[in-house]
């Protein structure tokens, strides 16, 4: 039995492994880096740490950036053993425990940016986009 981490962003529901997950808080004070990629928000201090933040509407190649109150910096480790890497979402949801019985199903998104899913699991009849956290933590 694995398990996976479930949030939104734009209406897309994506799930991570919780054994990737470091921390879910919320969206804390930013500092801005120049000339950053467009998707990258800057440096944000997590436990004393800075650890760069990307949006994750942005990085998907989707508009409108978040600004909801219940958006949440989830905080990554996109290689095991890797650097944290902050991913801002519209809302955190649940923790799903994904067995056997449930299966790989095919992600097929046309609107999100290319090569940044990994695949996506039917899950208690819903589809949950992965994305390819290798991908993303990519900060060019």
């Amino acid at each position: 039995m694995k398990r996976y981490l479930a949030f939104t962003v734009a209406d897309l529901p994506l799930a991570v492994p919780v054994d990737r997950v470091a921390e879910v808080a919320p969206v804390p004070a930013i500092t801005r880096i120049p000339r950053a990629a467009r998707h990258i928000e800057g440096l944000a201090s997590v436990r004393g740490k800075p650890i760069p933040v990307m949006d994750l509407r942005k990085r998907l190649g989707l508009v409108n950036p978040v600004t909801s109150p219940r958006a949440r910096l989830v905080v990554v480790l996109a290689r095991e053993g890797g650097e944290p890497v902050g991913l801002i979402v519209d809302s955190v949801g649940e923790i799903l425990s994904v067995g056997e019985t449930e299966r790989a199903a095919r992600a097929d998104v046309p609107w999100v940016a290319e090569g940044l899913l990994a695949g996506a699991l039917e899950v208690q009849g819903r589809q949950l986009l992965l994305p390819d956290l290798t991908r993303l933590a990519d900060l060019s």
